[in-house]
């Protein structure tokens, strides 16, 4: 981040909660979402924390889209699975419930799912996978983008699936557990909106054109005139991957969860962007003890993933694993204090005058947006 501030954690995450009772949570959904939208921030992904908060949650909860006072709720229910109603609240708050529950399915019987319905973006995968990671378990969840398009499917032409992020985390004995956090895109389009913000072009292989032709220029794909690759490019480079994986999300958090999903007949004639209401999500979690492995299986992880970081890397490179470079930025965040764009920066020094809510002083130091 070339133009950036420093911001101490613990400062962060106040103005984050005291922004969120603002805006209308009581307590105990205030200080869930603060952790979820701070653990973004801390481990690097800074178009899914605060940026999010400015952008999406803040005005959202003002207008009463997402419901402050929104009651999730269990509608159906067995001894291994659940689903959860957000009840149009907070995302972050509604998918913690989902998380926790699953856990506890999976402590009791081995495995645990929970689905969710009616909920809204909900900010970094990974935070949801890790909390389950942290308890010993196995995590896999997932979200689509509700009733909205984003990407058209692989040789179309109509924005009809979402980027459809999907986290697996997988614990440790000891060090950094593995945390996959990812989208069935090559990128969040997040980063594509920070790059035309910052006046930079993306790297190539981020957009594609309709007749296949790769672009640079961030503006391409707001103008409708390129669309956000899937993961793998191409038909001819694999993009059927991404393709195929974004469609398992919607199947499973759209029909599934009993959530909207991009793909709806009603879309192909539709001339107005869907908005992305009634997202659906999942929760999965594993226990190793069903399996018979508890004393093994975190040493083996651990081994596992150390000899792949242990591994000759070519010349100029580094081998890694998901989960330990943002680990490594976390620990910095830490120390050092969180870096944030200063863009976002901005969006938060507005956002906290609007609320009348003191902002940490670091972020006063931003260039203008």
């Amino acid at each position: 981040m070339a133009n950036s501030v420093t911001v101490e954690h613990t400062q962060l995450t106040a103005f984050v909660r005291k922004v969120l009772l603002r805006c209308g949570l009581d307590e105990p959904a205030a200080t869930t979402a603060t952790e979820v939208i701070c653990y973004a921030d801390i481990h690097g992904f800074t178009t899914h924390g605060t940026n999010a908060l400015a952008g999406i949650y803040a005005p959202r909860l003002r207008a009463g889209s997402i419901r402050p006072d929104a009651q999730p709720k269990v509608v159906v229910e067995t001894r291994t699975t659940a689903v959860i109603d957000g009840d149009n609240g907070l995302g972050a708050v509604t998918m913690v419930a989902a998380v926790d529950l699953a856990m506890a399915k999976a402590r009791e019987l081995g495995l645990g799912m929970v689905t969710v319905r009616n909920s809204s973006h909900f900010g970094s995968a990974g935070y949801y996978a890790s909390r389950v990671a942290a308890d010993g378990l196995i995590g896999i969840v997932m979200s689509n983008c509700g009733a909205q398009g984003v990407v058209p499917p692989l040789g179309g032409v109509k924005r009809l699936l979402g980027t459809n992020p999907l986290s697996a985390a997988v614990p440790v004995s000891h060090g950094a557990p593995f945390v996959l956090d990812m989208s069935a895109t090559a990128v969040a389009t997040g980063k594509i909106r920070a790059a035309q913000r910052e006046g930079r072009p993306v790297p190539e292989g981020w957009l594609v054109s309709p007749d296949g032709a790769p672009t640079t220029d961030p503006n391409a794909y707001f103008d409708g005139h390129a669309d956000v690759a899937w993961l793998g490019g191409t038909a001819q480079t694999g993009g059927a991957k991404g393709y195929g994986l974004a469609l398992l999300v919607d199947l499973l958090c759209g029909p599934l969860a009993g959530a909207a999903y991009g793909p709806r007949p009603q879309a192909l004639t539709e001339t107005e962007p869907a908005e992305d209401v009634n997202i659906g999500q999942v929760a999965l979690v594993i226990d190793p003890v069903a399996f018979g492995v508890a004393d093994t299986f975190p040493t083996e992880t651990r081994a596992l993933l150390d000899t792949v970081s242990s591994s000759p890397a070519a010349p100029g490179q580094r081998v890694t694993y998901p989960g330990a470079p943002e680990a490594e930025r976390a620990a910095l965040s830490h120390t050092e204090g969180i870096r944030l764009p200063d863009h976002v920066a901005v969006q938060l020094v507005r956002l906290g005058a609007e609320l009348d809510v003191a902002v940490p002083a670091a972020l006063a130091e931003a260039g203008p947006a």
